[in-house]
């Protein structure tokens, strides 16, 4: 089965992040992370929900000089 060798482990997930296993799951209680998938007393991530999870993330830089072409 193709579909659960490409699943994320919580664990791998939290690494890829740089952030504790903690903080994921705390993420995941605030519903603040990705969508996941329970199987038994594991967590899993489907690599789209995290992608699609940083790209609602995603917030767009205000050109430095925005507000003074404004006053003009």
């Amino acid at each position: 089965m193709t579909i659960i060798q490409d699943l994320i482990s919580e664990a791998d997930f939290a690494a890829a992040r740089g952030v504790s296993v903690r903080t994921v799951q705390r993420e995941r209680a605030l519903r603040e992370g990705p969508s996941f998938i329970r199987l038994g007393r594991c967590i899993y991530y489907r690599p789209a929900a995290i992608d699609a999870w940083l790209l609602a993330k995603e917030q767009s830089q205000p050109r430095a000089n925005a507000g003074r072409e404004a006053a003009k």
